[in-house]
């Protein structure tokens, strides 16, 4: 991912370059040898298979990959449960309280 274009404040991402980025992410956090299975209505417990603390791995990933600084309220977890619910949390964080880092 050291290739792509880093996440300014001034160059906001399509959705297409956040699940791209997203989907390497996760890849890469629950080591698949391909992200044919992260698609956009993949769930994150269920269909992927993240618990608990794979959930803080993707936090920190996130957060630190599209510059961000996630809510930490507990409620966060229940409200993303698919790929995609975490794509739209990235390109508008203040819908969960969420903020530009």
């Amino acid at each position: 991912m050291s290739d792509m274009e880093p996440v300014t404040p001034d160059r906001a991402l399509s959705q297409d370059e956040i699940l791209t980025r997203l989907r390497a992410l996760l890849q890469d956090i629950l080591d698949l040898e391909s992200a044919d299975s992260i698609h956009p209505k993949a769930r994150l417990r269920e269909d992927l298979h993240i618990d608990s603390l794979g959930m803080l791995d993707v936090v920190i990933g996130v957060e630190e990959t599209f510059g961000l600084k996630l809510d930490s309220d507990i409620n966060l977890f229940e409200r993303i449960v698919t790929v995609e619910d975490a794509v739209a949390l990235i390109q508008d964080p203040s819908r969960s309280g969420s903020r530009r880092a």
